[in-house]
């Protein structure tokens, strides 16, 4: 039997990547078995599988260690990869004895990668002086574009009614989708909420929730802050004080995000996303918890709860960061700072005298989305890919 394994790692990737291309699959070669494969790293949620069992043509969902297992078997075999380490695609190709293909912005494993699927124009300078021949790649687009829904801005003042009363504003903070990013981002972002609504009151803040997000984590990070929450199975909102409280937006999370006049997000896939979607962003990384921050290669292996290894982690972090110009994804496709980014040592009010001063400027705000007009924002890249993909086992 035809099998095509799709490889990921984090909660980013498998939304904003993934999640696309399976669609797109589905589409073209309904009958087509697709096994997602999820890969290890320091940034996954712990529910990766369980997302990707809901996507659309997905068949299964295994670990490596179980996809390793399934050699053997006839039919065509292919294996895509989005996002993580490359080696584990590489050992599953050799395993299953596959062609491997991988969206990448690096010509990297040249002698054991089938076919690149590469974002951008910059990518594809990249690949032509490594001297990769034309036809092992394909410039297809940023996969990130094709995961907000074609009509996630459709209807804002039908959003603004459901999340305030109609005449306020929204602004959206995003916690995240990594266990370490929302287990106290809630809490952050709830004390910015708060000041924030003595300042502004006729600002309304919400919580759109990535789906991979786990409950009990999420509230883990709320009874550590101290902070109250209504809601049954899953939280629904948080309460702030004096009968404020904010909800969590758990279903059209894109249509919320459009919907907003203003947001703040930690580094992440959601940056791009909120770009596409022509809102004012503000990216934030506070630092006062660097020791946490999960790292790729080698320097991810150290333990943070051991005191000397934990500030020897905590320097590798701030040294990474002193290293990087921009963070944010958009301004790291365009090499420039279209919207404003803080990577610092940072409490909720050192942050909110940030927010209150694009609050204060509707001019700033509007110059940020003019900046996003410098970005390459057609969708399109899971269908290309998935054109491929088919023609794999059509042929």
């Amino acid at each position: 039997m035809d099998a095509l394994f799709i490889l990921s790692n984090s909660p980013g990737e498998l939304s904003g990547w993934m999640g696309p291309v399976t669609r797109e699959v589905a589409k073209r070669s309904p009958g087509l078995p697709v096994t997602a494969v999820t890969l290890p790293c320091p940034y996954a949620s712990g529910r990766e599988a369980q997302c990707a069992r809901a996507m659309p043509g997905v068949e299964e969902a295994l670990s490596l260690r179980a996809a390793m297992g399934r050699a053997g078997g006839g039919g065509k075999k292919l294996i895509l990869q989005l996002g993580g380490d490359p080696m584990y695609g590489c050992a599953l190709s050799m395993k299953l004895r596959a062609p491997w293909m991988i969206y990448s912005a690096r010509p990297r494993w040249r002698g054991r990668v089938s076919h690149y699927f590469i974002p951008d124009e910059g990518a594809r300078r990249r690949f032509e002086a490594a001297g990769v021949a034309a036809e092992r790649y394909s410039v297809v687009g940023n996969l990130i574009l094709d995961s907000l829904p074609e009509d996630a801005a459709a209807a804002p003042s039908e959003l603004r009614g459901r999340c305030g009363s109609g005449g306020e504003e929204l602004i959206s903070f995003m916690p995240g989708s990594r266990p370490f990013e929302y287990e106290l981002g809630f809490g952050f972002y709830s004390e910015c909420a708060r000041i924030l609504r003595r300042a502004y009151p006729r600002w309304q803040a919400i919580f759109p929730v990535a789906p991979t997000v786990d409950e009990a984590t999420l509230r883990a990070g709320l009874d550590k802050t101290g902070l109250a929450w209504r809601g049954g199975e899953r939280v629904e909102e948080v309460v702030i004080d004096d009968g404020y409280s904010v909800p969590l937006v758990r279903e059209g999370q894109y249509s919320a995000i459009a919907a907003s006049s203003l947001a703040v997000a930690f580094p992440g896939t959601n940056n791009l996303q909120i770009a596409a979607l022509g809102v004012p962003l503000f990216m934030i990384a506070p630092l006062n918890q660097a020791q946490n921050i999960p790292l790729d290669g080698l320097p991810g292996a150290i333990p943070s709860d051991a005191p000397g290894l934990g500030r020897l982690k905590k320097r590798l972090v701030f040294w990474y960061n002193a290293r990087e110009k921009f963070v944010s994804l958009p301004n790291r496709i365009a090499g420039q700072g279209l919207l404003p980014e803080r990577r610092e040592l940072m409490t909720p009010e050192s942050a909110c005298r940030y927010i209150g001063e694009l609050i204060e400027s509707p001019e700033r705000r509007s110059e940020i989305v003019r900046g996003y007009g410098s970005l390459d924002l057609r969708r399109g890249a899971a269908e290309r890919i998935a054109e491929r993909l088919c023609r794999y086992f059509d042929a």
